[in-house]
């Protein structure tokens, strides 16, 4: 009997002193883990716009201050907002989510609070483009091209994700070297080594038209090399002036399997410019086959393709 009532007492105290430390650890009120706060926000936001307010529970004069956040500067402070620091960081593709710990004080006591900033996707190409250029992509079917601004194209190439420039290279455009004159009535395409990775998707051009009005033009791509199997991408380019042009194509939805290079038929007059590293190919009209080439020269034209669609 003696043996049974020891037995007992070390038992009950065991149960105690294991309630006791279970409450303890369930009632640590500084552990953001145990209670994260979930808001939404569009991807692509403007550095400045509100993401949500910081709600304490604790009383008195309130200091804040960010502890962790996946993404530094993604997220800062404005008194008691949590606003958009760096908005490349809310790009869906590269972080679906954020997560922003702040902790408030008021002198004597602590609260830490954990925040999951849910970056609801959007269509990339969308959120660069403004005005006239949105609207036109918004209205156009999939596979239209849609004549956009220089600096919508360089905002695409600056900030999309994952994406590459092929044909002419910027430096290669933008060369101190004048801008000559070619024919029309043929497809051209640049034989510069500046190729399209595989496994891309291609979804912008830009290119230099010595001529207004040009119509018919057609943008090509050749998985094969830069003188044979040129096929059509997309529909008819729009309508367009002199001078370089940009476009961005909609619903891009088809990967290129192999290194692939751009062409162009151009209807009318088109510029290029001497590049002694460079040369390119040409034939008569809106042709798969590129069977003449010129040496010491490249086209001004380019293409941006990237490995990973972001876009309806």
């Amino acid at each position: 009997m003696k043996t049974n009532s020891i037995l007992k007492l070390i038992f009950i105290c065991c149960a105690t002193i294991s309630l006791s430390c279970s409450s303890e650890d369930d009632g640590d009120s500084n552990d953001p883990s145990s209670n994260v706060i979930n808001v939404n926000i569009s991807e692509y936001p403007s550095s400045g716009d509100f993401i949500t307010s910081i709600n304490s529970s604790l009383e008195g004069s309130l200091t804040y201050s960010i502890t962790s956040a996946t993404a530094d500067q993604a997220a800062i402070l404005n008194g008691n907002e949590l606003i958009v620091g760096d908005w490349l960081a809310f790009d869906f593709e590269t972080n679906a989510f954020l997560l922003v710990t702040v902790e408030v004080s008021n002198g004597t006591e602590t609260e830490a609070l954990q925040y999951r900033i849910n970056i609801q996707d959007v269509d990339d190409i969308w959120a660069f483009l403004n005005g006239n250029s949105r609207t036109a992509y918004e209205d156009a079917s999939p596979g239209e091209w849609v004549w956009i601004t220089e600096s919508e194209y360089n905002d695409l190439a600056n900030y999309l994700a994952a994406t590459t420039k092929s044909g002419a290279s910027d430096n290669q455009l933008f060369s101190n070297n004048s801008v000559q004159q070619v024919p029309g009535g043929k497809t051209y395409a640049n034989a510069n080594g500046n190729s399209m990775p595989a496994n891309h998707y291609f979804f912008a051009f830009k290119y230099y038209s010595w001529s207004s009005n040009a119509a018919s033009n057609r943008v090509k791509l050749s998985e094969i090399s830069v003188e044979e199997s040129f096929s059509s991408v997309g529909e008819v380019l729009p309508e367009h002036d002199d001078g370089f042009n940009h476009f961005v194509l909609k619903g891009a939805n088809t990967k290129t399997t192999s290194e692939a290079y751009i062409g162009l038929y151009a209807s009318l007059k088109l510029g290029v410019k001497d590049d002694s590293s460079s040369s390119y190919n040409h034939g008569e009209g809106n042709t798969a086959t590129l069977d003449d080439w010129v040496l010491g020269k490249v086209l001004l034209q380019q293409g941006l393709s990237t490995s990973i669609k972001q876009w309806d």
